[in-house]
């Protein structure tokens, strides 16, 4: 059993960058903006049926991808004005419920335009690189370093320009922010972009590996609210070490106990971390003064 384990990591860090994909985004918008955006999972969702569509039309995979991810980023924009900003001052249960009622609308319009039956996206890459020891697919080597490179974009959108400056200025005091003219509204289509921009890079690429259907986002944003708690929230470094670390523990936990087990090894590990470190790991712990 021991020889598989070089493969089971590889087929964990490959699932776990599409789990850190999905909670950078969704890191990005709770951090800065404090709304626990269950619809994060239709973004998903809708990147994959988009780009299915787009390559169904005739359209090169990567455009389409391209296509869909800037579609994604103005239904994001939208969903905030809609549903999130009339209330914004309301309680975090009344977002939550509204969360939740963006994503089944969403899932239903999902539902009308394609239907139940599940699609496949056609590969763009299907070659197979083999050494001694495991297997790697072209197209998973895309997705771990599709994780770097949103990464460093991300990294130097907040920390290189005007605009990221006001979206730190915002998520440390949004008050002060505002009082300083920094504008709540250019802030939130921004941070609401971004956030379901990487959401729809995730599904394109996973739409591409395995089969879409309408309920496609319930999992994997449910996974990222995991990796949210498991890394800390608000942490960049978190959403990604910890969609790393939930993909091979799931991997391992399927290959070597049971895969009826793989989503309770997930939830089982957030419970031990947050018996050690209740911030998660790397969160920095409140202080009441």
């Amino acid at each position: 059993m021991l020889e598989l384990l070089p493969q089971q990591l590889v087929n964990g860090l490959a699932l776990g960058s599409t789990y850190a994909l999905v909670a950078l985004g969704l890191t990005l918008i709770f951090g800065v903006l404090l709304i626990p955006n269950f619809a994060h999972g239709e973004f998903y969702m809708l990147g994959a049926f988009i780009t299915y569509a787009l390559v169904a039309a005739g359209l090169n995979f990567w455009l389409a991808m391209l296509v869909s991810v800037v579609c994604i980023m103005a239904m994001g924009g939208l969903v905030d004005r809609l549903v999130f900003r009339p209330i914004e001052t309301a309680p975090a249960l009344s977002l939550m419920i509204s969360a939740l009622a963006a994503s089944i609308i969403l899932q239903q319009v999902a539902t009308m335009i394609w239907g139940t039956e599940p699609r496949t996206i056609p590969a763009p890459l299907t070659g197979v690189i083999r050494t001694p020891f495991f297997a790697v697919t072209q197209l998973q080597l895309v997705v771990m370093a599709s994780v770097a490179a949103a990464f460093g974009a991300v990294w130097l959108v907040l920390n290189r320009s005007r605009l990221g400056l006001a979206i730190r200025a915002t998520a440390q005091n949004r008050d002060a922010a505002m009082l300083m003219g920094i504008s709540m509204p250019q802030v939130r289509f921004a941070t609401f972009a971004m956030g379901a921009a990487l959401g729809a890079i995730a599904g394109a690429l996973l739409g591409a590996t395995f089969p879409i259907y309408p309920s496609m986002g319930v999992n994997p944003v449910l996974k990222a609210f995991v990796v949210l708690v498991l890394g800390g929230i608000g942490s960049l470094w978190g959403a990604i070490f910890g969609g790393l670390v939930l993909g091979v523990a799931e991997v391992l936990v399927a290959g070597y106990i049971a895969s009826e087990l793989q989503d309770i090894g997930a939830f089982a590990i957030l419970v031990l971390v947050l018996l050690v470190r209740p911030q998660g790991l790397f969160g920095r712990a409140q202080v009441e003064r």
